[in-house]
């Protein structure tokens, strides 16, 4: 009977040690999660940030942002040119 006891305790050993792990899991993915949701706000106000500045600054050829609102403002032309030629496409 001592045998039986033993494996039974054993088995009751593992079965509590993978719940708990499972429970770790979902704890740390839920954890993870929030962290995540976290990043994503932090990023979307940086994007503010930035579009603010960029607002703010675009006129201002002393900027300390000017070389970098020089690039916005070269890929906006570029996407305009670009939405002119499908917009030559789809007429013709």
């Amino acid at each position: 009977m001592a045998f039986l006891d033993k494996i039974g305790k054993k088995i009751g050993d593992v079965a509590g040690s993978a719940t708990d792990m499972a429970k770790d899991f979902a704890e740390t993915t839920k954890l993870n999660s929030e962290i995540s949701a976290e990043e994503k706000q932090i990023n979307q106000l940086f994007m503010e940030i930035g579009k603010f500045i960029f607002e703010s600054e675009k006129e201002n050829p002393d900027s300390a942002v000017a070389e970098l609102i020089g690039k916005i403002k070269l890929s906006q032309q570029t996407i305009e040119e670009l939405k002119r030629k499908i917009e030559e496409i789809k007429t013709e």
